[in-house]
């Protein structure tokens, strides 16, 4: 055992052990937040910026593609 660290030396850690204590263990997920969950209205918004996002990332990766290609090799 390294340093005197007991059984967390060889990767036996102790429940909540490097996350903090909590009540629930971390297959559980997380809680639903107190204020319960989105609106329909915000789930579609929240979509609609992801979705913009992506087609943003997206378009700069085809971009990136088609200058390497033009490079040649």
């Amino acid at each position: 055992m390294p340093y005197g660290m007991g059984t967390a030396g060889w990767g036996n850690r102790p429940y909540g052990y490097g996350r903090g204590w909590c009540w629930h263990p971390g297959w559980y997920g997380a809680p639903v937040p107190l204020w319960g969950p989105p609106t329909k209205e915000d789930e579609i918004h929240f979509l609609e910026e992801q979705a913009s996002f992506f087609r943003e990332e997206l378009s700069q990766i085809e971009k990136r593609l088609e200058e390497l290609k033009k490079q040649g090799p």
